[in-house]
Order: structure tokens, then sequence, then C-alpha cells
């Protein structure tokens, strides 16, 4: 089994980009395995098009540039699955470190403490593998209506009609450096990918009807107060969470009507 790693950068921390590129040299997998390291100026679904339709061999992994794989048996784990002829996309799990979360901004680690711990996603391209046949034949990302948010899910719709997903073991470092603007402006993005897929996808989604309150100013503030988390954020920064959360309802309203009225992610 042979790989292409594809990887699209956008003004990586040179740092960590550094240490994820030295822990895939150090991966114990005895396939042949490229590095394609994509920074054309696109969008992330624009991005990774451009890495697969370059990469050489048949099995391609999908890999963020602030994603550092957590052990030396990473990749092994994570393409296992894809020798069984069912299987068409497999998953990492994703943790964003409490000592590196604790380095942000009061104001960032309330917006990001969701994140904060170790996650299993339905699917993004954090740490993924695919067939590349398969993709080719979804017709690839969704750069038209996804630029950077909600490209994600719409290829998980696509590839489960070829086949299945498994969620592995291997897990990926995220460390993504939050600030409170960069996190706003991602609250906004994500909510805006999230009003194109209900557009798009609304009656196959089982969380649709949750999403509209989520999306209406006032009336779903409550979902986003549930992420407070007071062991992780302390008692003061948990009641300034309160309120900024308020904001972040209306943020997100915005993005979502957006986005569902257009039909398309743009922001």
């Amino acid at each position: 089994m042979n790989i292409s790693i594809v990887m699209p950068l956008h003004k990586p921390d040179k740092e960590f980009l550094k240490k994820t590129l030295e822990s895939l040299k150090k991966q114990k997998f005895s396939g042949k395995k490229e590095i394609i390291l994509v920074n054309q100026g696109l969008g992330l679904a624009d991005s990774l098009n451009w890495g697969i339709k370059k990469a050489k061999y048949d099995i391609i992994v999908t890999l963020h540039q602030d994603c550092i794989p957590s052990s030396s048996d990473w990749l092994k784990k994570l393409v296992a699955p894809l020798k069984e002829k069912e299987v068409v996309v497999s998953t990492s799990k994703i943790e964003l470190p409490y000592e590196f979360w604790k380095t942000f901004s009061p104001l960032a680690r309330i917006l990001s403490v969701k994140e904060q711990g170790v996650f299993t996603t339905l699917m993004d391209e954090k740490g993924c593998a695919y067939k590349k046949d398969i993709l080719m034949k979804t017709g690839l990302f969704d750069g038209k209506n996804f630029r950077t948010a909600g490209e994600d899910y719409d290829m998980y719709l696509k590839l489960i009609k070829f086949g299945k997903l498994v969620h592995t073991d291997a897990k990926v470092m995220h460390y993504h450096k939050h600030t409170w603007k960069n996190r706003i402006r991602k609250e906004i993005q994500l909510s805006n990918g999230s009003g194109a897929c209900v557009r798009r996808y609304g009656k196959t989604m089982s969380w649709r009807h949750w999403t509209f309150i989520r999306a209406t100013p006032l009336f779903g503030w409550p979902f986003f107060l549930v992420d407070i988390n007071t062991k992780k954020l302390g008692i003061w920064l948990s009641i300034l969470a309160i309120p900024l959360y308020l904001f972040v309802n209306l943020l997100y309203s915005y993005g979502f009507w957006k986005g569902f009225l257009t039909g398309k992610q743009t922001i």
C-alpha cells in the first residue's frame, strides 16, 4: 500500500509545520509515501483537490498543517482499514492539548474550550485516509459551494454512497493557535458552511431541526451556554462566557442564514 499525503498550507507556523513533517518522516510504514505541500493561494477544498490530482499513489491522506501525528504508527493505524474492500475512508482522533490551549488569551480559551480534549469527528481533513479512485468518482471536494467550511460534510455524504467510514485509534495533535479574533471568524465560517449544508442536504440531516434553533438569535443562546466548562475555564471566565456566547449566537445566526439563503459557504 503506497500513500500520497496532501497538506494544504495557509500562512503556516514554521515551527509546527517542521514538527509535522519530521513526524511524517518517522512513521513506521512499509509502503512508499510522498508528501504534497499545497501552497497555491486556493481555498481549502480547492487546495485538497489540487493535491489529490497531483498524487501518484492510490491512497490519499489529508493532513492539516498544524496537526502533528501523535505516534510513529499513526499512518499505519490510519490506513489499515482501507485494506477492506467496503471501506472508503478512515479518520483520526483529534486532540487540542490542554497545556497548549492554556497559552491562549482568556477570550480565546472561552471560545475554543469546546474543542479542548480528544474528539472523534464525523469526518474532516485533519487526518483522514481515502481511496483515490473513490474520491475521483465523487467529483472531489466541492470548492464551488464550500471554500473553507462544510466541504467535509459534503464529501462525507458523497463517500458513504460508495462504502463505509471507519473511525480509528490513530490520533493527531491539533496545534492551532486561537486568538479571539480568528476564533470569531471561524465561528462565522463554520456556521456559514452549516447553513449551506442544511440548504443542500436538510432532508437527510437528523440534526437540522436543532441547527435552525441554534441559528436563531436569543433562542439559540442556550445551545452555546452548554459549551461552558467551569472545570477548565474557572468561575470567572465561565461567568464572562455567558454574555460572550450571546454575541457568538448572533454571529452564528448571521453566518448560518447567509449560507442557507445562498446555498453556498462564502465567508
